[in-house]
């Protein structure tokens, strides 16, 4: 392996550690969602702010006495209220969130193996950088696509709880995707960069492969003469 490959191959590991670093800050951190909150029966007088990461997260609302502080459990929320969060669509996305940062670990290791010695296994090799990569993309495309699924088909028209929407709290339309959900967007988009260099990495072994035919052409026609 030459030198412009083995760089290429190292500057993978790079990319890899940066889809980690922003895949454990996206279920580290509480801003999967944000939204806004009224009181049905008097909007002008109230207000809210929520936001929420996979596992908790932090509502304040206000009903012209001041603000008010709230923890919120995610987990105890789906367990007593499942009407809070579709289960399927959270699991999954946690699932798919942890197995993208797998990958990418792995494709961490292994670029890092490749850069210092040359090895043929499949999976250990160059060509399995891809495979590590790819499911990583996938997982973490995954991730992004559950979580759009669970926002269009229920945040989007509440993030309140029971008690919250019997006291004529709603919060419908007024919910965005958080910063945290970003986070695995661009891990996904750092998983795809990857591929992009282990390919063009492997595209300088072909023009290498050439030259060495070349030459022994011109040597064998030198002979003949």
């Amino acid at each position: 392996m030459n030198l412009f490959k083995r760089s290429m191959i190292f500057a993978t590991f790079f990319v890899a550690c940066i889809a980690m670093a922003l895949l454990v800050a996206s279920l580290g951190t509480k801003h999967w969602v944000n939204a806004k909150a009224k009181r049905a029966k008097n909007p002008l007088e109230s207000d809210g702010r929520i936001h929420f990461g996979l596992f908790d997260g932090r509502k304040e609302l206000n009903v012209a006495y001041g603000w008010r502080s709230y923890e919120i459990d995610v987990i105890h929320l789906l367990r007593y209220e499942p009407e809070f969060l579709i289960y399927g669509f959270w699991l999954g996305t946690v699932a798919m969130v942890c197995s993208g940062l797998l990958f990418s670990g792995l494709s961490a290791v292994f670029a890092a193996i490749n850069t210092a010695i040359s090895t043929s296994r499949c999976l250990t090799s160059v060509p399995g950088l891809y495979l590590w990569n790819f499911l990583a993309f996938v997982s973490n495309i995954t991730a992004v696509g559950l979580w759009m699924g669970q926002f269009y088909t229920n945040i989007q028209y509440s993030v309140l709880s029971r008690e919250d929407k019997d006291n004529e709290w709603t919060s419908e339309n007024m919910a965005e995707l958080g910063y945290s959900f970003w986070l695995v967007v661009g891990a996904a988009v750092a998983n795809f960069v990857n591929i992009i260099i282990i390919f063009i990495a492997n595209s300088e072994k072909e023009v290498e492969t050439v030259i060495p035919v070349l030459e022994e052409k011109t040597n064998g026609a030198i002979m003949l003469y």
